[in-house]
């Protein structure tokens, strides 16, 4: 007689059951490794978003870029724009894991809401306690880049590079969670700033003055002290002093900080207030 060769039915659930251990061993594995991989383009995105702005400093006097904000300025008023020639390649400016859209949409019809933004300082964006002075309405002093709309709204002076103390402890660019404006101040954060958990898994990727990159770890907090503001900020006050140019003190407009009086008080007494009040989300 022939004889039939085949699997029983015992050793094909023996083989799925094999096949299911290694998929659950694997798969989160590959997970692992795709998200290290997207984490190592932040890095590297960051990274050269820091080399072009040292770049431009070579051609300006030393100088940290400006930035312009206005409505009508889209793309032109930020960063984005400025290091453009520098950068050549739009791809740069985004956070792989970043999807919002809702943003400027006059060079990217798209209106993808890119990753990373200049460092503002803490809380007020507008109190010259990081890369840029107070902010001022001349812009006659900062290159417009020849469009004549600069003048139309609140222009930021870029600090010289030179004029910080411990440039590997200053933080020149961020992961940002604004939109559409590109800050990273903690109060000004009306895009995913307002998420339960930091994007990235609050992994959040810094360039500093002195060129180097790394990863910072971010927390999403509550501060009930504060009128029950919500911010995304590093979870070490270490990290978010490093977000502080030296001994600053806000001079700005108090009413970009949630209500809270940050006028006169240094850029780390501030960081100390929040981290001492503040509650996980």
């Amino acid at each position: 007689m022939k004889k039939i060769l085949a699997f029983t039915l015992i050793e094909l659930l023996v083989v799925i059951a094999i096949i299911a251990i290694l998929a659950a061993i694997l798969f989160p594995v590959f997970a692992q490794a795709k998200a290290a991989a997207k984490h190592t383009q932040n890095l590297s995105n960051v990274k050269n978003i820091g080399l072009s702005e040292h770049l431009y400093t070579a051609d300006y006097d030393d100088s940290f870029h400006c930035q312009f904000n206005h409505d009508s300025l889209n793309d032109y008023g930020e960063w984005q724009w400025f290091l453009q020639p520098y950068i050549k390649n739009r791809q740069i400016v985004y956070d792989v894991n970043r999807s919002r859209t809702g943003c400027d949409t006059y060079i990217d019809p798209t209106g993808r809401c890119i990753g990373f933004a200049p460092n503002f300082g803490v809380l007020n964006y507008r109190g010259g306690t990081g890369m840029f002075n107070v902010a001022t309405a001349n812009f006659q002093i900062c290159r417009t880049g020849g469009n004549p709309e600069c003048d139309n709204g609140r222009m930021w002076v870029g600090k010289s590079m030179t004029s910080f103390q411990n440039p590997g402890d200053m933080q020149m660019f961020v992961t940002t969670a604004d939109t559409p404006m590109f800050t990273n101040t903690y109060y000004f954060q009306d895009g995913d700033g307002q998420l339960k958990e930091p994007r990235n898994g609050g992994r959040w990727v810094n360039v500093f003055v002195d060129g180097h990159a790394k990863t910072v770890m971010y927390g999403a907090y509550t501060v009930p002290a504060f009128g029950g503001m919500y911010i995304q900020m590093p979870k070490s006050i270490v990290d978010a002093n490093k977000l502080c140019a030296d001994d600053s003190v806000t001079e700005g407009e108090s009413s970009d900080s949630g209500g809270f009086p940050t006028f006169g008080l240094k850029c780390v007494d501030i960081n100390a207030l929040l981290i001492a009040n503040r509650v996980p989300k």
